[in-house]
């Protein structure tokens, strides 16, 4: 190989380089496929693959060297395995950024689906799966769940005094303090429209009655600011603490403490009623309609 042959060469070695360099600034440029461009160059040069298999046996088997051949069909080659390693790198990254965001994008999904949109609370689906294991749990261990429903009162005349942007600051404000005053092993979620409802573990019917008692007392003494009013927020309970077993569902003690929640009511609102203290009454009216 003559000076020439060799100088040539090397000015091919130093083009392929700076194209390497300048592929990523290319590729913003031209703002396209540029990776299925890369593959398909690089199997454009490949159709010298006769002169890769002269050069093969020209070079590698004999002691033949014919002048430029060689140099030739390398760079020829490099460059083709370059472009395509290139365009396969560029698809590789391409599939790994499009498998992150679809991660995120179910992440993003899955919490939509868990939480309440407005008050940030558990949804009401969510809650469901998680009262099923903790249904589970206590059925195992014999210990009894606390449930409390809550209502917030005449709530209407809020939206209709205030505007409904106003009551869905309350919603949200009332979302704050009921997670602000419970446990981590607490569950609570908005059951639907201005109702919620709190599920406790290993309950007992005083602490679950102390808690209710401290949560109404807590809405009636935070009131909402909304602009420049402050709203008065008002609520009722119903609670109720059963064993869960196979006479009782935890379908069964919610509807004890939505009953016990009508009771509260019923008996001028804003206060707190227990499944116990109406069971007699409403067994009493069972047996009569009977």
């Amino acid at each position: 190989m003559d000076a020439w042959d060799l100088s040539a060469s090397l000015v091919r070695l130093v083009i392929l380089l700076g194209a390497m360099v300048g592929l990523p600034f290319l590729r913003r440029w031209v703002g396209g496929p540029l990776k299925a461009y890369l593959v398909a160059f690089g199997g454009l040069l490949f159709v010298s693959m006769a002169e890769a298999v002269q050069f093969w046996q020209l070079v590698v088997q004999t002691d033949y060297r014919p002048p430029g051949i060689a140099w030739d069909t390398l760079c020829t080659l490099s460059t083709g395995y370059v472009a395509i390693l290139l365009g396969l790198l560029m698809w590789i990254r391409d599939l790994r950024r499009i498998r992150d965001e679809l991660q995120r994008s179910n992440l993003t999904l899955q919490e939509a689906a868990a939480t309440d949109f407005l008050t940030g609370l558990l949804s009401r689906r969510q809650a469901s799966f998680l009262l099923d294991f903790e249904t589970a749990r206590a059925r195992r261990s014999g210990r009894p769940l606390g449930f409390i429903m809550i209502d917030l009162d005449l709530f209407k005349q809020v939206n209709d005094t205030y505007g409904h942007l106003a009551g869905d600051a309350v919603l949200v404000h009332v979302g704050q303090l009921l997670k602000s005053r419970l446990r981590a092993s607490d569950i609570v979620c908005r059951y639907g429209g201005e109702e919620f409802l709190v599920l406790l573990p290993d309950a007992t019917y005083e602490n679950t009655t102390d808690l209710a008692n401290s949560l109404r007392k807590l809405l009636e003494e935070s009131p909402t600011r909304y602009g420049d009013n402050e709203i008065t927020i008002r609520a009722s309970f119903g609670v109720a603490v059963s064993h869960i077993d196979g006479g009782v569902t935890a379908q069964d003690a919610i509807t004890r403490a939505d009953a016990a929640l009508y009771a509260a009511k019923a008996l001028g609102r804003n206060r707190v009623v227990s499944w116990e203290e109406i069971a007699p009454r409403t067994a009493a009216a069972t047996v009569g309609k009977n």
